[in-house]
This record gives structure tokens, C-alpha cells and sequence, in this order.
């Protein structure tokens, strides 16, 4: 098990240089280190067993983000570094003549006494390193800046500060009557029953030509809770980026594809779920944090929120598409001894054995 307290003197030591770059407006350099923070906590927060460290952790995490969101902003409004002062444009033989310096011959004893001085006023200035974490402490952090800084509501933006729209699901796609009035506009498309062990399944195959150029999709799956859910759910966002971003040209052998090469348009992934209980979905808004802050470089806005009352599974398309899931997104066997390697089926869907499960896919006239 790893050693929680070098992870969070690691975690601590990075949020501490960020609130310094914040603190003098370097906001880019700022934003990269508290998200590489961010990481770091995320790690301590996996084997710490202190409840109450657990809960300091994550409202710290909580004010962390929200700072890195703030910065992202400003970033993008082009607030990156500190103005450059004004730097004269005085000709030359208008500077003043600058004056002789005299030489003073300083004894060696005063020369070695001003060296110490000197030595001793930057050890004054040396920042402090972060305090030594002990299991029985409580855990202090640094926060961030709160004065000396531009507030954004007195900068000069044209644009209001973006909120994510709240998730309104359709009634089709959550409402768990299933004979309900809606289904008479719906028209069934496709069909099929996975029998247990049956392979040949992924993703990609089950629905990916109904993804294909879509502007948002929304996910409706109350289990995302578990490792290898979060991982379907990455392999999921994966199959959107290569049908909706780069419009499946990432397997084209005649056109090399870079991450410049992926389209404009902009697609926005709304989820659905549920938790067990408060400590759970803490610790899985902070892993959809990351993932959103990671499918934001591919032009993809993610959005979550939680609900206690839902239980059907579905996924809807902005091309008029219903896909209902009878298992979700988890509808993979385990591995077999997934704790010593990484068997046959771990990176390819299609070689996995399925549970059983039916889907169908509906057309919404």
C-alpha cells in the first residue's frame, strides 16, 4: 500500500507553488499545478483510511477545482501572465549621465560578516515546506487566493461566465413505466438477445452507428460506481470522440490523424446516475471532474448529476436515436485473475464474454 503521507506532502508541496503562481497572476502555470495536485490527492484519497482527513481532503479538492475552473475562465479571456511594465522609449542621449562607482576595499573579517548576513535574510524568504502529515493530526492545506486578485465580475467579459445546463433527460429515456404514452412515437430499429459467455460484443458494434455525428447524447445508468463501470464509461466517451470528433477517421490508412486533425464541432455527453451513499458520490464527482477536464481537449463537454429514484438504463442521441440496455454499460464478465495480469479481453470489448442481456434500439419519430 502506498504511503499516504509522502502522497499527501507530495499533493500538499504542488497546491502550495499553485496558490503561489496564482497569487501573482501567472494563471496558467497556476491551473497546471493544481490539476497535477488534483491527481495527487486523488491518489492519497484511494488508501486513506482517516475519516476525518478523507472529508478534509475533500472539500479542500472541492475549493481546488473550483479555482481551476475560475482560472480556466480567465485563461481563456486571455488573462495568462502579468502585464509587462511599460519599458521607456527614451533615446539614449536623453538618459542621464550614470554616475562613477567607487571601489571600497572591505576587510576580509566584514566581508564574511556580510556574507552571513546575506545568507540569513534568504533563508528569511525560502518558502516554508508543506508540514509533515501524521495520521493523527488534523491535515492542513493551503487555500487559495482570495485577495489581490481581479474578481471576475469586475472584468471586462463579454461573454457570462459558463454554468453547465441543468440534465433534463427525456421522459422516454428515465421514466420507469414502460407503457407510457411516449412509446407510440417510437418505432424499433434493432433488436438482440447476448446469451452468457458470448463474445464479440463491443461497443462499437452493439450501437456505434447510431452515435455517428451526434451533438449530444444523453446517458441514463444509475450503476457508474465501481472502477470497471468508470472504465466503460471512458470506453464509451472513447467511441464518441472517434464518431463524433474525428468522424471515424482514426483508422483510416490513407489519412494521417493527429489530435489537431479532429473537427469543431462540439459535443455535449450528459450522465445520469446514482450512489450509495454521500462519501460515494463525493469521491465519484471527483472523478468526473477529471474526466470532463480531460474530454474538454477533444471539444466534448461533460456534464453529471446524480439521482436516487432512477433505475432504467438508457442512452439518447441527438439524431433521434433510443438505445436501451438491459444491463447499462456493464455488460462484461469479469476477468479472471484481473489481480495478477491483464488476461485476454482487457483492452478489447470484443473478445470479452458478455453477461446476458437484450438491447434495443428505437427511432424517435
Amino acid at each position: 500500500m502506498a504511503d499516504t503521507s509522502l502522497l499527501l506532502q507530495k499533493a500538499a508541496s504542488l497546491i502550495q507553488q499553485a496558490v503561489a503562481m496564482d497569487s501573482v497572476l501567472n494563471y496558467q502555470e497556476a491551473l497546471r499545478l493544481y490539476l497535477t495536485g488534483l491527481d495527487a490527492f486523488m491518489s492519497a484519497l484511494k488508501v486513506e483510511k482517516n475519516d476525518r482527513v478523507k472529508q478534509t481532503l475533500k472539500l479542500k479538492m472541492s475549493e481546488y477545482m473550483n479555482r481551476a475552473e475560475e482560472l480556466k475562465v480567465l485563461i481563456k479571456k486571455g488573462h495568462i501572465a502579468p502585464a509587462i511594465t511599460h519599458v521607456s522609449t527614451q533615446s539614449c542621449h536623453d538618459c542621464p549621465t550614470p554616475k562613477k562607482t567607487v571601489r571600497t576595499i572591505i576587510p576580509p573579517s566584514t566581508q564574511h560578516h556580510i556574507l552571513q548576513q546575506q545568507q540569513q535574510q534568504q533563508q528569511q524568504y525560502q518558502p516554508s515546506a508543506p508540514p509533515q502529515y501524521q495520521p493523527s493530526a488534523d491535515l492542513v492545506l493551503p487555500s487559495v487566493p482570495t485577495t489581490e486578485l481581479p474578481k471576475l465580475s469586475d472584468l471586462d467579459l463579454s461573454e457570462p461566465l459558463p454554468t453547465p445546463p441543468p440534465y433534463n433527460p427525456s421522459a422516454v429515456g428515465t421514466n420507469n413505466n414502460s407503457n407510457n404514452n411516449n412509446n407510440r412515437n417510437l418505432s424499433l430499429v434493432k433488436n438482440k438477445k447476448i446469451i452468457n459467455g458470448q463474445i464479440g460484443n463491443s461497443y462499437e458494434s452493439l450501437f456505434g452507428d447510431y452515435l455517428n455525428d451526434c451533438q449530444w447524447i444523453k446517458i441514463v445508468d444509475p450503476y457508474i460506481r465501481t472502477r470497471h463501470q468508470i472504465d466503460n464509461l471512458v470506453r464509451l466517451a472513447e467511441l464518441v470522440i472517434s464518431k463524433c470528433i474525428y468522424k471515424n477517421n482514426l483508422n483510416n490508412p490513407t489519412t494521417p490523424v493527429s489530435k489537431s486533425s479532429a473537427s469543431s464541432q462540439k459535443v455535449k455527453i450528459d450522465l445520469l446516475t446514482s450512489s450509495e451513499n454521500a462519501n460515494q458520490e463525493d469521491e465519484l464527482k471527483l472523478v468526473f471532474y477529471q474526466l470532463k477536464d480531460h474530454l474538454s481537449y477533444f471539444n466534448i463537454n461533460f456534464n453529471y448529476q446524480f439521482s436516487s429514484t432512477i433505475h432504467d438504463r438508457s442512452i439518447e442521441t441527438s439524431n433521434g436515436h433510443l438505445i436501451k440496455l438491459g444491463r447499462g454499460l456493464d455488460i462484461y464478465q469479469k476477468l479472471p485473475n484481473q489481480n495478477s495480469f491483464s488476461g485476454i479481453g482487457s483492452f478489447s470489448q470484443d473478445l470479452r464474454p458478455c453477461l446476458e442481456f437484450s438491447i434495443d434500439i428505437f427511432k424517435l419519430n
